[in-house]
């Protein structure tokens, strides 16, 4: 005789499939630097991205608008970032910094799959309001 067992399913079950390697992945620098610029726009209090004038001057030459002010350094899958940023008047600045330390931090692991070693914050401006 047959035994009817009841499983109650309250959520789908996945099974992962089994790590295969297919060969190597690579992430360059440039588009872990994208992944920097995009999580500091959206960080509340920063207002801009600072770059030096050699540069600033080498990235407007090739279209890097969104790296200038970032420096990402890739070495045995773990990240070193460096920033320099402008913040807004009147924001405080340890507060803005450390939001944007973490804010990086979760986007190049979550997108990139690396491990952020540093992500070291450079002020180096203050942006005005307009009105002022």
């Amino acid at each position: 005789m047959s035994e009817i067992i009841e499983k109650t399913v309250t959520e789908a079950e996945y099974i992962a499939p089994p790590a295969i390697q297919l060969g190597t992945i690579h992430i360059s620098n440039d588009v872990v630097s994208k992944i920097v610029g995009m999580a500091a726009q959206t960080t509340p209090g920063v207002s801009s991205m600072s770059v030096g004038l050699t540069e600033g001057l080498a990235k407007s030459i090739s279209g890097k608008s969104l790296q200038k002010g970032i420096d990402v350094h890739i070495q045995n899958d773990e990240a070193s970032i460096q920033l320099r940023i402008n913040v807004q008047y009147g924001r405080k600045m340890h507060e803005v910094c450390q939001e944007l330390q973490h804010n990086v931090q979760q986007a190049v692991e979550q997108m990139a799959g690396v491990i952020v070693k540093e992500v070291k914050v450079q002020v180096v401006g203050i942006a005005m309001p307009e009105n002022v």
